[in-house]
């Protein structure tokens, strides 16, 4: 699969719209600007995917091709990536992983598997303004999409009552009280029925368009739906020696100013909840990269300001000791992070298994790209939506600390919501 340069500069979500319309399976990652990265993916030639005891490469039919047992599906995948990439040099897959990568999602998730990174027939990547394509150059060629009339009106209905979702973070916040946990990370779903057409290439372009300092992504499901999403947080990007993760945990609104930007972003900084929870987060980053780094500088936090939400942030950056970890054995000692789950990391996962009460599969995992010399980079799949034909289930959800007001909580995740649900009506 040598790549080739393209002396012109397709629309990349155009081209898996139009090729999803053809019936080819689609994944898109575009990582905004400055050395912007775009990924796209038309068709199958190998999956690297989850297995009940560890993971499988398969070819284009299913057939299986290697396999490799493990507990840790993503350190199992992380082996069966590195032999491929040894026998196939120049290879790059697309895709990502769940939550829990420990299990097959369920319900409305059935479409995903736990882990699953796809070796496209057609690869186009841009880079810094230059484009490259690998593989089935003539699926470049896709007849023009015919777009549905799309969907004017939602009707948006909480999946779990807020009211029970509110008692469920004051629950949360007493047994934190209690010493259960540090912190613990709680979502909630919301539906959203539409009367007409919910198509993910004019979601993508959407939130391409309202939320340009975000990765934006769109993977297909098996079973017709399409999980897509605009996230501002890097879990990992790893070149050569060097690692990056961008930690983001408390968060604010943005201001109808610039000085009421500021004066909320300050309130932020002097959050002790908000200030908590964030060091909690960065601190467990930093930890987790260091033991595979000789050194680690971290820098934060700092605010990092996106369309209708502010974040506190921090960047840990490490050089990799040799034999340098590709980026699924990084991601296999890294996720999940207490920013989706909590910390310490099993007390906050038993938390959300009995408070939480719906399904997160992919929601919280990881969406990105690796190449064979395992850099790559990782996205959180979060401010996100599965999306059917004529509706969405949508995601949001908040670190809890002990301190937690469950009002305070909801609000935050209905600022989250608006993400997708402004995609949604565009």
């Amino acid at each position: 699969m040598r790549p080739r340069e393209l002396d012109h500069t397709p629309d990349l979500v155009e081209l898996v719209t139009a090729a999803r319309a053809a019936g080819h399976e689609v994944m898109l990652v575009e990582r905004p600007m400055p050395d912007a990265v775009s990924v796209a993916g038309v068709g199958r030639r190998y999956d690297l995917v989850s297995t009940p005891d560890g993971a499988a490469l398969e070819d284009a039919a299913g057939r299986r091709l290697d396999a490799e047992a493990g507990d840790d599906r993503l350190a199992a995948a992380a082996r069966l990536w590195g032999r491929l990439g040894e026998r196939e040099p120049g290879l790059l897959a697309i895709g990502g992983f769940a939550f829990d990568p420990a299990r097959d999602p369920d319900g409305a998730w059935r479409g995903f598997p736990a882990v699953l990174f796809r070796v496209p027939e057609l690869a186009v990547t841009r880079s810094r303004g230059r484009t490259f394509a690998a593989g089935d150059l003539a699926l470049l060629d896709q007849p023009a999409a015919w777009e549905a009339p799309p969907a004017r009106r939602f009707a948006i209905e909480p999946v779990r009552p807020e009211d029970d979702w509110m008692a469920a973070v004051a629950e949360a916040a007493r047994r934190l009280r209690g010493g259960e946990a540090a912190k613990v990370v709680l979502a909630r779903e919301v539906m959203a029925r539409a009367d007409g057409v919910v198509a993910a290439g004019r979601v993508a372009r959407a939130l391409r368009g309202a939320y340009p300092a975000c990765f934006t992504y769109v993977i297909a499901g098996a079973d017709g739906t399409a999980f897509a999403g605009a996230s501002p947080e890097l879990l990992l990007r790893r070149a050569g020696a060097t690692v990056t993760s961008q930690p983001m945990a408390g968060s604010t609104a943005r201001g109808e100013d610039e000085a009421e930007d500021e004066a909320l972003a300050a309130a932020l900084v002097a959050s002790a909840k908000d200030t908590a929870e964030h060091r909690v987060t960065a601190r467990y980053v930093a930890e987790a990269l260091g033991a595979a780094c000789r050194s680690v500088e971290v820098t934060g936090p700092e605010i990092a300001r996106f369309t209708n939400i502010q974040h506190l942030a921090t960047t840990v950056r490490g050089e990799l000791r040799e034999p340098a970890p590709s980026l699924l054995d990084l991601a296999a000692c890294l996720h999940p992070t207490p920013a989706i789950n909590g910390a310490p990391a099993l007390a906050a996962h038993r938390l959300i298994a009995e408070l939480e009460g719906m399904e997160r599969g992919w929601y919280t995992g990881a969406v990105g790209w690796m190449d064979g010399r395992g850099d790559g980079e990782l996205a959180i799949a979060i401010r996100c939506g599965l999306l059917y034909e004529d509706g969405a289930r949508l995601y949001a959800g908040n670190g809890m600390m002990p301190d937690s007001d469950p009002a305070a909580e909801l609000e935050e995740t209905r600022l989250k919501l608006r993400v997708l649900l402004g995609a949604l009506a565009s």
